[in-house]
């Protein structure tokens, strides 16, 4: 198992993935030996460090959220079942592992399953290199983009960082490690099947690539680019034609800092350019509950090059008040680690202040959300 925990290494410095805050469960009291021992149940064949046979396990998660909104055009709230996924984790050898996640129902009906969120093939050529091929989970595409779901800080991610990839797309992806370095690389297929959203051909190949740098011991500085040739059977990604994210990360003690420049070419299909940055700082206020506070800032080209989130502003705001060219938010939230990431209550507040091509409107958020993976 050592080989593949280097791989892991390797792959979350060049995907950004690495946790910001609360890593760890809290080591050394009766809690946490409770959920070990609790989690340790879905292993279900084989043994971590032994390959005699594949070392099998379910994986999944449940993401659950409470919302109230309120802004010039309206109020409402309710509770979401936000995400809902169930899987398995293969590992055969050091360097061989296969996993997928199914994306459940997340209301009333059948069938239980609704189709697949990822399913990869992972070969780990040696200890800093890596090929993954499958639907593969979110490639870097700025900071908070590329990271799970299970591990984000704030309840939602940002307007402008939330602008791209749609979903977990199908490809070829290499990543590779060199001392303070992190590359990655890889072809992607931006269509994906109409029952179980498998990846297809039917779209044009797509380009990405990433590449980080550890500038001091405590800060990566990282640059992602996508290249889309605009192909309109590339249904899964939006109309841009250059993405570029230039962001980091900067971790010391208990606080922290994600930070992210973008900018992303719109292809006629797009409404305008779109760029902006997000600051995310964060600080551990006891070695369970962490405080969190973002801004976000967008601006596009053309007056209509901003569309505010379904999820959920626009909600909120008068009809004809959602396309915008100027976006600015400020969230501020509280999260309490029960057992690191893995079982988690979240909450926050965010205000967004939008200029519409119908004038100026505002938007105030409340969450809080319940939320655990194993």
């Amino acid at each position: 198992m050592r080989g593949f925990q280097r791989y892991t290494f390797a792959m979350i410095a060049v995907l950004g993935t690495a946790s910001a805050g609360a890593e760890q469960p809290v080591e050394g009291d009766e809690q946490t030996a409770f959920f070990s021992e609790l989690w340790r149940s879905v292993e279900l064949t084989g043994d971590r460090d032994d390959f005699e046979f594949p070392f099998v396990k379910l994986r999944g998660r449940y993401h659950g959220q409470a919302f109230a909104v309120d802004g010039d055009g309206g109020n409402d709230s309710d509770w979401e079942n936000r995400r809902i996924r169930l899987g398995l984790d293969i590992v055969f050898s050091e360097k061989l592992e296969f996993a997928f996640d199914f994306n459940m129902r997340r209301n009333s009906g059948t069938p239980l399953f609704d189709n697949f969120d990822f399913l990869a093939l992972n070969y780990a050529f040696s200890d800093n290199t890596a090929l993954s091929i499958g639907k593969l989970r979110r490639n870097p595409l700025t900071r908070e983009d590329s990271m799970s779901s299970n591990r984000i800080l704030t309840v939602e991610r940002s307007l402008l960082s939330s602008r791209f990839f749609v979903d977990n797309v199908g490809g070829v992806f290499l990543v590779h490690e060199q001392g303070d370095w992190a590359f990655g690389g890889g072809v992607l297929s931006g269509s994906t099947s109409d029952n179980l959203a498998l990846p297809t051909l039917d779209g044009s190949v797509m380009f990405k690539g990433n590449v980080a740098h550890k500038i001091t011991p405590i800060t990566e500085l990282r640059l992602d680019y996508l290249y889309n040739p605009g192909d309109p059977d590339n249904s899964d990604v939006e109309p841009y034609r250059h993405v570029v994210s230039l962001n980091s990360y900067t971790r010391s003690g208990r606080w922290g800092l994600i930070t992210d420049l973008i900018y992303a070419d719109a292809l006629p299909e797009a409404r305008g350019d779109l760029y902006g940055f997000v600051v995310l700082p964060h600080y551990m206020l006891t070695n369970r509950l962490q405080l969190v506070g973002r801004y976000t800032w967008s601006g596009s080209d053309t007056d209509t090059g901003i569309r505010l989130l379904n999820r959920y502003d626009r909600r909120a705001v008068p009809e004809g008040f959602e396309l915008g060219d100027r976006h600015q938010a400020v969230y501020l939230g509280l999260n309490y680690y029960f057992y690191g990431h893995k079982l988690k209550l979240m909450s926050g507040v965010e205000y967004t202040d939008f200029d519409s091509a119908s004038g100026n409107t505002s938007v105030l958020t409340a969450n809080a959300a319940l939320r655990f993976y194993f």
